[in-house]
């Protein structure tokens, strides 16, 4: 699906809204929470809620379109409504009469993090959780954050990581440290979060690896990581595409100093922009044809580990690429772009912090490899 085909006027609205704010959003770490609470209302967070209980339910990759076309706007609003979207998958979990107000009411925002870092004891209906985790984005306008957790039915058992759920806990029971002083993605306020002892219902929570989900559609066939993944990507496409669209208007207007022709017309930045354009392309095709493989699959039956793999790898790929992309249109802008107001540096700080996430980063090609040689194991996280 083309991006336009996925944009309404309400969502090209916020979006604008967005990219006027992304000073703001820069200087204050943290999206605005009108703003916030405008992407949501806009059905940036309920994308893969499950229909039945109020939210869309949306083909991956009109979904995916939608973020990349946030990203070109604002990255960081991009990445945090990314992972609101992936992180309400779990409604498709999550009991019906709970998950409908702790996902699809109005305007409601969650965020999420996989890593067991939490360790959650059952105490009769109730698991009560304590444990800090890192990289909460989206934390500071989330009414739920999902935690994952090791969980134990007694305080004495051995830990494993079979017993691994995501906890939705409400905003109220969270301590929140301002720790997201980055580089880059600095307006996605993914500082650390802490619970302390806090009483979570069993029934709030949910595993992806032993649940079922109780929704229906072919949606919620589709890997989980895989998907996160894919978000990442869209994310790094829609910065990327923004950093080489600014860079043409730039070089256009802009003549390097002791030149009396624009930077435009100069043979060395001609090719270098081609080159960048190339890689662009290369891997926003190779993306958008995986994901649509891995959806028709998903429609029709459960998704080999093979094509989870090459989903995994078409998105790391364009996270990786698109890092390199910008890196080249930084060099093409020249000076202009070390300075504070060039979007340009902030597009390649972002893109630089993208490719230190755990889902995309270089490490993920090890296990993609693996798959390659015929060494894919049920315990993959694809």
């Amino acid at each position: 699906m083309t991006i336009h085909a996925a944009i309404t006027p309400d969502i090209e609205a916020v979006c604008a809204r967005a990219a006027a704010e992304s000073d703001a959003i820069e200087a204050a770490r943290q999206l605005p929470p009108e703003l916030a609470r405008a992407l949501a209302a806009a059905g940036f967070f309920n994308m893969f809620v499950p229909d039945k209980i109020g939210g869309q339910q949306l083909a991956p990759p009109e979904a995916l379109a939608r973020i990349e076309y946030l990203a070109r706007h604002d990255a960081a609003s991009g990445w945090v409504c990314m992972i609101g979207a992936t992180a309400a998958l779990g409604a498709a979990y999550i009991d019906a009469d709970i998950g409908g107000d702790m996902f699809a009411a109005t305007e409601r925002i969650t965020c999420g993090i996989f890593a067991p870092n939490g360790r959650a004891v059952r105490d009769g209906d109730d698991y009560v959780v304590s444990g800090r985790w890192a990289w909460a984005s989206g934390s500071a306008n989330a009414d739920y954050i999902g935690l994952g957790c090791i969980t134990l039915e007694h305080a004495e058992d051995t830990p494993s990581g079979k017993k691994i759920r995501l906890l939705m806990v409400p905003r109220e029971h969270v301590i929140f440290h301002d720790t997201w002083h980055t580089m880059g993605l600095c307006g996605t306020s993914s500082g650390d979060v802490e619970l302390d002892n806090v009483r979570v219902p069993v029934a709030h929570s949910y595993s992806i690896a032993t649940d079922a989900p109780w929704a229906e559609g072919a949606l919620y066939n589709m890997p989980y990581f895989a998907l996160l993944a894919a978000g990442v990507a869209a994310v790094a496409l829609g910065n990327a595409r923004a950093a080489l669209d600014e860079v043409v208007g730039l070089a256009t207007a802009k003549k390097a100093q002791g030149h009396s022709r624009a930077l435009a017309e100069r043979s060395g930045v001609q090719a270098a922009l081609a080159q960048a354009e190339a890689e662009w392309r290369a891997a926003q095709a190779l993306f958008e044809k995986t994901v649509d493989e891995a959806w028709q699959a998903a429609q029709h039956s459960a998704i080999e580990p093979e094509l989870k793999a090459d989903l995994r790898l078409a998105s790391t790929h364009a996270v990786r690429s698109c890092a390199e992309v910008v890196r080249r249109v930084h060099d093409i802008a020249g000076g202009t772009s070390v300075y504070l107001d060039s979007s340009i540096q902030r597009r390649l700080r972002d893109a630089q912090t993208m490719t230190q996430h755990m889902i995309t980063n270089a490490a993920t090609y090890e296990m993609t490899g693996r798959v390659l040689l015929g060494g894919y194991h049920p315990g993959m996280q694809l």
